[in-house]
């Protein structure tokens, strides 16, 4: 990485540390189905007295089926009965439920009820999941500043994908001033954190400026998290301004193409007519090595696919 480049970082990486640590501590292992049968029946005797906290973590039990038998309707039951004592992890699980119709109908308006009542108790996770919610105007006008605004609560405590985008709001304009720097900021807080779209985009900036060793750094961590693109974008690169070196270009293209690049299989088999049987030989057999250490099973979980 350039040298100049963590010392623009630190004093931002500084501030985000402490929120960070909150963050981590309302995800915690509290709300969630405890192993133990001793804890599960702990817990099923909290719940009884109406404890929030236990009925969340009893909820988890029969949404998962540890220790009980699946019970959709039971999770919804106890996580109601949670989020109208005020407790937060559970207004934003059963804000998720509605919001993406998990064992009952899509109910944007009442997505947007839980997942603003936890969002207000400072819940990172709820404020992204707001801010998704303006962003694409589910249940409510999209509205770009409100979008922005959640993201950046949520970014300030070390929520990945707020921090990506609010970087992409950054970048765009959208909702809020237009600031290329600041963006970069979060892009890289968000990739430290093993974001791959930011991780990518990071990739794409410092090639942009011909930083060949930061831009590659990115793309391989990125493409460690399954993304197809940057594998591609590495091989480009291996042949343009950080090359030209084929025989990189061509593992990464390889890469790629298993990956389900289409790209990225129509380079490979263009470039293997380019390379002798060595050169050929060698860059699959370090694209097998890779492969077989990166499987691409650690993607986080996509809102696109939700």
């Amino acid at each position: 990485m350039a040298s100049g480049y963590p010392l623009r970082l630190f004093a931002f990486t500084i501030i985000c540390f402490s929120s960070f640590s909150i963050a981590a501590a309302q995800a915690g292992k509290s709300d969630v189905c405890p192993r133990a049968e001793n804890e599960f029946t702990a817990i099923q005797r909290r719940a009884d007295v109406n404890d929030p906290a236990a009925q969340t973590a009893l909820a988890s039990c029969y949404d998962m089926g540890m220790h009980v038998k699946p019970d959709g309707k039971e999770s919804i039951r106890l996580l109601t009965a949670a989020a109208n004592q005020g407790y937060a992890p559970a207004e934003y699980e059963l804000g998720r439920i509605y919001l993406y119709g998990r064992g009952i109908p899509v109910d944007y308006a009442q997505a947007v009820l839980w997942e603003r009542k936890a969002a207000e108790q400072g819940d990172p996770r709820a404020q992204r999941d707001l801010a998704f919610i303006y962003e694409r105007g589910f249940g409510v006008a999209a509205d770009p500043a409100q979008a922005a605004e959640w993201n950046r609560k949520a970014a300030m405590q070390g929520n990945a994908e707020a921090q990506l985008h609010l970087a992409k709001g950054l970048d765009e304009g959208a909702g809020v001033s237009k600031d290329t720097e600041e963006a970069r900021k979060w892009y890289a807080e968000a990739a430290r954190q093993k974001q791959p779209a930011a991780q990518l985009e990071l990739a794409r900036q410092s090639a942009g400026q011909g930083n060949c060793p930061v831009a590659i750094h990115w793309y391989k961590e990125a493409a460690g998290h399954g993304q197809a693109q940057a594998m591609y974008e590495l091989g480009r690169l291996y042949l343009g301004k950080c090359g030209p070196d084929r025989g990189k270009a061509f593992t990464w293209f390889t890469i790629g193409a298993q990956f389900g690049s289409s790209e990225s299989k129509a380079e490979a088999e263009g470039l293997a007519r380019r390379l002798t049987l060595a050169q050929k030989k060698h860059a699959e057999t370090a694209a097998a090595k890779w492969i077989k250490e990166h499987p691409g099973s650690d993607k986080e979980e996509d809102e696109e696919k939700e």
